[in-house]
């Protein structure tokens, strides 16, 4: 939407460097846990650092968005923090152990497509505040009617027209044909999941191609693609010892 980022899509000279697709892009890896705060650098220059196995989880989540091709990746320690109605927008789309933790966990996504939103051509700002102190009383407001225990955030989600269109592509046939196949794929049997997997298409009017390789498969989902990609190692057949979970190597990653 703004009008700053959309600028730089333009730019010749990352046009050139880039592709001429090119567009700022945004992706968060998001864990809960305990840290260690400490203060790490010399005399010339300190840093603030956070030390703990979950910064370590919250990193490779944040560096696997590219291997699922979405923007957010949430731990089901994270969504357990959610409200019931904002978990139930959250996807999960594997289960995996990651550097950093011995247990493995649940992934979740939250589905939105941010090319539905349009570039806003006018400024948001109707009057400019010129003094300092007036805009931080203007942030510090709004952060507490956040933090007020009747505020829920999916009321506001929800009425939000622009969340709404984000929502928009993904179907609610696409959400069950995902939901069964996923539970297939933890439970072993890839070669049903495959199945439904390959149904997992957006728009209900796409029609699905006779050819069977992952090539001639191809569904728009990213979670989807990687998980067709990985049971595709093994010829879609499970192995004995699955675990139901897979770990994600920083080879992956």
């Amino acid at each position: 939407k703004s009008r700053g980022l959309a600028a730089y899509r333009t730019h010749p000279g990352l046009q050139q460097r880039v592709c001429s697709s090119y567009s700022v892009q945004l992706s968060f890896g998001l864990h809960c846990g305990w840290a260690i705060e400490g203060a790490i650098g010399s005399r010339f220059k300190i840093d603030a650092s956070y030390l703990s196995p979950n910064v370590n989880v919250a990193q490779a989540l944040g560096a696997a968005t590219e291997q699922y091709s979405t923007w957010i990746l949430l731990s089901d320690s994270m969504v357990g923090l959610c409200c019931n109605e904002l978990a139930a927008l959250c996807r999960v789309i594997d289960r995996v152990v990651v550097t950093g933790s011995k247990l493995p966990m649940a992934l979740y996504t939250l589905d939105l497509d941010h090319s539905k939103l349009k570039t806003n051509l006018k400024s948001r700002v109707t009057h400019k505040v010129g003094n300092r102190f007036k805009m931080r009383q203007i942030r510090d407001r709004l952060k507490t009617e956040k933090w007020a225990e009747d505020y829920r955030v999916t009321d506001q989600l929800t009425a939000d027209p622009q969340f709404a269109a984000m929502r928009s592509p993904y179907s609610q046939e696409f959400i069950l044909r995902f939901s069964v196949g996923i539970r297939n794929y933890i439970s072993g049997a890839w070669l049903v999941a495959r199945d439904l997997f390959v149904t997992c298409h957006y728009s209900t009017e796409t029609s699905l191609s006779d050819d069977t390789t992952l090539a001639g498969l191809c569904p728009e989902d990213g979670p989807v693609r990687a998980l067709l990609e990985f049971m595709k190692q093994t010829d879609f057949c499970a192995p004995e010892a699955w675990p139901a979970y897979r770990h994600l190597s920083e080879g992956q990653l």
